[in-house]
């Protein structure tokens, strides 16, 4: 089952979704979101790649591995290399 919800604050779905689903396996993922920069890391703020996934009861996006716990995927494509910002995996 798939469901998309827009403009929603973050807290306002979670409990409820994991209560639903139980010790099924399943996925919530935020995207349009903005990372800030971080100079220290060598990081300039984008958008285009930021997002984050809770995994629930299983550590693949794919939601093949069952697991008795859960991951949580922040997606970060930018790195700094020599000295120059590159959109890497």
């Amino acid at each position: 089952m798939e469901w998309e919800v827009w403009n929603l604050p973050v807290g306002s779905i979670e409990d409820a979704f994991t209560a639903a689903i139980g010790p099924n396996v399943g996925l919530i993922n935020w995207e349009s979101l903005q990372w800030p920069d971080a100079p220290e890391a060598g990081f300039h703020g984008e958008s285009k790649h930021a997002e984050v996934t809770l995994l629930l009861n299983t550590p693949t996006r794919e939601l093949d591995e069952p697991a008795d716990d859960h991951t949580v995927l922040v997606h970060v494509r930018s790195a700094n290399v020599d000295g120059q910002q590159r959109r890497e995996p």
